[in-house]
């Protein structure tokens, strides 16, 4: 069994990104912010103990997959639940496994790495986003009972719980908080992270 933990990022496309934000940012500025969103989290995980993934059947993405100096998981199927499903096929070679989405826009190398420990001592952990998604899990037993988008996190805890599975919640904004809506936006521009902040200084 290979010692590290696999991470994956699914991501459905590059062309129109972060469509909820298209009244106040462009296409263009929408394309670029999710691409550095996706570069922040894949630099904050990046280290000998993890081997990340993007998962995607589209050709951008595999682009930003080589220019990262990560892999690309290309699906047989179709939709991010089939698709991260089938990359949970993999999960058995790993000593743990991360799914984490790709607008999580607070990630820091520090929490990446203590949460990355934290996966050693527990089956599953599991965030909740606002709207009751699930913008991050993890664990270390074989897993692929995976959904997302809106309740998501509620049918995935009622999963666990039919199953008997041992879990943890984690509150931290930098598991819970997604770069959705304009909401979400306004708040961010308030508390930019280091690395918004290098882009435009």
């Amino acid at each position: 069994m290979n010692r590290k933990k696999i991470i994956g990022i699914p991501i459905k496309n590059l062309e129109n990104p972060m469509s909820r934000l298209s009244e106040i940012l462009t296409q263009e500025e929408r394309i670029h912010t999710q691409k550095e969103l996706i570069r922040n989290i894949v630099q904050s995980f990046k280290n000998n103990d993890h081997e990340t993934y993007l998962i995607s059947t589209d050709n951008e993405v595999e682009i930003l997959a080589k220019n990262l100096n990560v892999k690309i998981f290309k699906s047989n199927s179709s939709g991010l639940n089939k698709e991260v499903i089938e990359f949970s096929k993999l999960f058995s070679n790993y000593d743990g496994w991360i799914i984490c989405h790709a607008d999580l826009p607070y990630m820091t190398k520090h929490f990446a790495n203590t949460i990355s420990a934290e996966i050693n001592e527990n089956e599953i952990i599991i965030a909740q986003s606002k709207d009751n998604g699930t913008p991050f899990i993890a664990g270390t037993l074989s897993f692929n009972k995976f959904l997302f988008g809106k309740n998501s996190f509620n049918k995935h805890i009622e999963f666990l719980i039919d199953k008997k599975y041992a879990y943890k919640q984690i509150f931290s904004t930098e598991f819970t908080f997604e770069l959705d809506d304009e909401e979400d936006y306004k708040k961010f521009i308030q508390n930019q992270p280091r690395w918004f902040r290098k882009l435009n200084a």
